[in-house]
């Protein structure tokens, strides 16, 4: 049985002092990669790669700080490391997931969600099950996050579209918070611990 770790952490009220702060821990390779993007995304690309790193420093001993190698649809792994991990942002929070098994993590802002797109993103299954019940848009919330996950975890992207991915065949973890909702694409029978980090850890 695999162990799966996920720290989280809420991004909302940082400033762009504290960013400037917290992007001198970043290698050179990454401080590049986010150097184009909107304030936004510098929080999102700088916080999410800092808590990835606190976490497999953590649980798994690894310092590795070397540019990360992609999948053929765009998924990263570390540099000759095998401890798989995934990363996700919203506005509210960063996520990190990294486990010694295929991981995938998704994170949403809890926010309103037009129902209609369900027809535009559930499967046969997932459809009748959205009919059924009463809270329609927790549902939808929590669908779409399982969604994301897994085609993270699978590292395919939605090349087949959103309704292919049916969530009805595979293992999911759902946290809701007050502000988020968070979902982790597991093996069966990983063991999932979930923890929030505060930003101030990170600077």
């Amino acid at each position: 049985m695999a162990e799966t770790f996920v720290y989280v952490t809420l991004i909302e009220s940082i400033t762009e002092e504290q960013l400037l702060a917290a992007s001198e821990g970043l290698p050179e390779w990454r401080k590049e990669y986010i150097r184009g993007k909107n304030l936004s995304g510098r929080i999102e690309g700088t916080f999410a790669y800092l808590l990835l790193m606190k976490l497999v420093s953590e649980r798994f001993g690894l310092t590795d700080t070397a540019r990360f190698t992609y999948g053929k649809y765009g998924k990263p792994y570390f540099s000759g490391i095998n401890v798989f991990f995934s990363i996700s942002h919203c506005k509210t929070a960063v996520a990190a997931a990294a486990s010694l098994t295929e991981v995938g993590v998704d994170i949403m802002d809890n926010r309103p969600i037009n129902e209609k797109i369900a027809l535009r993103i559930c499967s046969e299954r997932e459809l009748n099950k959205f009919n059924r019940v009463k809270d329609k848009q927790s549902f939808l919330m929590e669908l779409w996050c399982k969604k994301e996950s897994l085609v993270k975890k699978s590292g395919i992207g939605f090349n087949k579209g959103f309704i292919s991915a049916d969530t009805e065949k595979f293992d999911f973890y759902v946290f809701t918070a007050e502000k988020y909702t968070v979902s982790l694409a597991v093996e069966p029978c990983d063991t999932v611990l979930l923890s929030e980090i505060p930003f101030s850890e990170l600077l």
